[in-house]
């Protein structure tokens, strides 16, 4: 059974009719790394904040459901999202932001492993000191009792890493968990989340826009471009066999080639309110049909894209041929 399915999502800004997020379709299975991928503004953490239940006020869920193990996790009349606090969990981008500066690192865990699991404050303290340690902290005693401001970024984030062991989550979701971090303590939260899944069988979903990491870290990937799920399936048939313009472009990017900034120049950000694909204004390839929203296209397996491209017949293929 797919662990987490969430099927056309749609988000948008309470009193206006645009959506930031159209019809997104993310699945994870268990044990799984799925890396959400896109540039900033692409709608990545947006998403996952709405299947945890956290969006802010001014943003709200028009569409969609969320299941977790096949269980309904989101209320579609009202947009609501009823889980369990082991359900799922999030490593948030700015650690030291995530953690209240007023509390000892301890105690903050300790507080997870009380109301989360039931245990007995002393034992949880015991266990918080654990989870420290679990996650490579040297002296985990003496970081118990400090606060997140005497503590390094990449320590603050194997705070935040072992607070989420502490839920045993069935989802973890990691936004940008090693962003300003050294390529040394990069590879260590690498590490910690790969053993985190071995060993409970969790899945992740896996938020970046550094495409060497999800090389390194993804089973799968899903491209998200203007709220718009791009294309998703396996990090080998993403890297090797892209079929969306976008994915070749983000893949492109890591070593340019002429012309292809020459063909994104005039981006002038992404327009909510088009009715067609969201990239079609970027696109050297864009054509008529591109003025509709496209649908998701399976290309092979569970690999799928949605554009246009390849989907047309050969007179349509030469009408497109010249860039819009």
């Amino acid at each position: 059974m797919t662990l987490l399915e969430v099927s056309d999502l749609s988000l948008g800004v309470v009193g206006r009719e645009e959506l930031l997020l159209r019809d997104v379709c993310l699945t994870l299975e268990p044990g799984e790394v799925m890396g959400v991928v896109g540039e900033s503004g692409s709608g990545k953490t947006m998403a996952c904040l709405a299947i945890l239940g956290l969006l802010p006020p001014s943003v709200e869920i028009r569409s969609g459901t969320v299941t977790l193990d096949g269980r309904p996790v989101l209320d579609g009349s009202s947009g609501r999202v009823r889980r369990h606090p082991g359900d799922l969990t999030m490593v948030f981008q700015n650690p030291r932001g995530a953690l209240n500066p007023t509390m000892r690192v301890g105690k903050q865990i300790r507080r997870v492993l009380v109301e989360a699991r039931g245990m007995p404050r002393a034992e949880a303290g015991k266990e918080a000191v654990a989870l420290l340690r679990r996650v490579g902290i040297p002296g985990a005693d003496r970081v118990a009792r400090a606060y997140a401001h005497q503590l390094s970024g990449g320590m603050c984030q194997r705070v935040v890493i072992a607070m989420a062991l502490g839920y045993r989550p069935r989802v973890l979701i990691a936004d940008e968990p090693t962003t300003g971090l050294d390529v040394t303590v990069q590879a260590q939260i690498f590490e910690l989340i790969r053993e985190l899944v071995a060993e409970t069988g969790c899945g992740v979903l896996f938020i970046t826009h550094d495409l060497g990491a999800v090389a390194e870290m993804c089973d799968r990937v899903s491209v998200l471009y203007g709220g718009q799920l791009m294309e998703t399936g396996t990090t080998v048939e993403i890297f090797e066999e892209a079929q969306h313009p976008y994915t070749r472009f983000l893949l492109d990017s890591l070593i340019p080639q002429s012309g292809q900034q020459e063909a994104l120049a005039e981006d002038a950000g992404v327009d909510f309110s088009l009715s067609g694909c969201r990239f079609a204004h970027r696109c050297a390839h864009a054509f008529e049909p591109c003025s509709t929203f496209p649908s998701l296209f399976v290309a092979e397996g569970k690999h799928k894209y949605s554009c246009f491209l390849g989907q047309e017949d050969d007179v349509v293929v030469a009408q497109r041929s010249q860039p819009a």
